[in-house]
């Protein structure tokens, strides 16, 4: 019998997915960390317009 061939994704794509788990992992140490440092971002809501 042959040895099977898997297919093996491309080494840049194993970069991004470790990258993408890395920013997600470092989030929370900050948030961990550092809870008013994220309290200052937008969240989407709708605010009245300031003249």
């Amino acid at each position: 019998m042959e040895p099977s061939k898997k297919n093996k994704p491309a080494p840049i794509v194993l970069i991004g997915i470790a990258a993408i788990v890395i920013a997600i992992i470092s989030y929370f140490i900050f948030l961990t960390f550092f809870p008013e440092l994220f309290q200052d971002l937008p969240t989407g809501e709708q605010q009245p317009i300031k003249k």
